[in-house]
Parts: structure tokens; C-alpha cells; sequence
């Protein structure tokens, strides 16, 4: 798995979400200087989920999605909180675009879709020249169709299997990106 650094997105599909937050936390852990964005964490209820909460890197938190969360907007057994994604990831990918640094989108799935100015704004950015760092849930339709479509974008299915070459993968794709960052 070659990503050239020129490639302006790279997106990583997956269904197992400890495999997703094992390489995000690690990219997060050595490239933090050079990403902006936000991340997506899940809210523990002693074992269980209980939802998710939104972190924008660089500070700010607030929780995305609960089982105990009444909302007009909801997601299966989940009420959502739109002002997470509208008023704590937005504005963190909006400095982090402005700051020249590789934007993460961890993740994007139905919950993001929920809000029509936090939609409108991925997508401007996905189409922009802003290096894009994107994990979304496979079977997330509409994403994987548009991923698909776009150019300058890779497409890596995160599983066990190919764990080793889904991080060499990444890293170098951030490497050269800081590189090119760096000029």
C-alpha cells in the first residue's frame, strides 16, 4: 500500500472500532503537531457504550450521542447533540484548514450526516486542497460511494489482516505530507 504524499486524501474504512481508535490515537500520538480535527471516542457506561463524545484536537470536548440524550435528532438507540459536531468540530477543522495542517475526520458515519451545516463543510473541505485524514464505518453507503468517486484519494480497508500495511501507510502518507508541510 504506496500513498504518494501528493494524494490529498486518505480514508480508512472500517467495522471494528477498537482497530479504528488503536490507529487513530497512534497517528494522533506522533503526528499531533501537524493534525487538526477532531476525534470521535466512545462514552463508557461501565462495560457498555453509552454513546460518544466528540474531542477537537487541540481542546474542547462535548458529548455527541447518548442513550440517555432526549434531542429532536436521533441515531438508533442514541439522541444526538448537533451543536458537537456544529460548534466543536467545525471550528476545529476550520483552524486546522487555516493553519495548513492535515485535517482528521475520525469519524464520519449516519450521526455526521444528521447535520446539514456540519455535512456541508466536510464536504467543501473533502473537495478542497487541504490534505484530509478520514476513518468512516464500512457499510456507511453514501460515504463509501462518494470516497470512491473522488479523485486524488485512497481508499485502505482497516482489518486485522492488514494492520501492518494500513500503518505503514498512513505514516508514510504523513511523512511526506510534513515534508511537504515543512518547505
Amino acid at each position: 500500500m504506496n500513498v504518494p504524499p501528493s494524494t490529498v486524501n486518505l480514508v480508512f474504512t472500517f467495522s471494528s472500532y477498537p482497530l479504528k481508535e488503536r490507529l487513530a490515537a497512534r497517528l494522533c500520538g506522533i503526528y499531533s503537531r501537524w493534525l487538526g480535527g477532531f476525534r470521535t471516542l466512545e462514552a463508557r457506561e461501565g462495560s457498555s457504550r453509552g454513546g460518544y463524545e466528540l474531542e477537537a484536537l487541540g481542546g474542547g470536548r462535548a458529548l455527541l450521542a447518548s442513550k440517555s440524550l432526549v434531542s429532536t435528532a436521533s441515531f438508533n438507540k442514541y439522541g444526538l447533540n448537533l451543536d458537537a459536531l456544529e460548534k466543536t468540530a467545525l471550528p476545529a477543522l476550520e483552524r486546522a484548514a487555516a493553519g495548513g495542517r492535515v485535517l482528521l475526520l475520525d469519524e464520519l458515519g449516519p450521526m455526521a450526516l444528521k447535520s446539514e451545516k456540519f455535512t456541508a463543510k466536510v464536504v467543501e473541505l473533502l473537495f478542497s486542497p487541504a490534505p484530509c485524514l478520514v476513518f468512516h464505518r464500512r457499510g456507511a453507503k453514501i460515504f463509501e460511494k462518494a470516497f470512491s468517486e473522488m479523485t486524488d484519494t485512497v481508499i485502505i480497508e482497516l482489518a486485522p489482516e492488514n494492520w501492518d500495511r494500513a500503518v505503514a501507510a498512513a505514516q508514510s502518507w504523513l511523512d511526506g505530507r510534513v515534508r511537504l508541510m515543512e518547505k
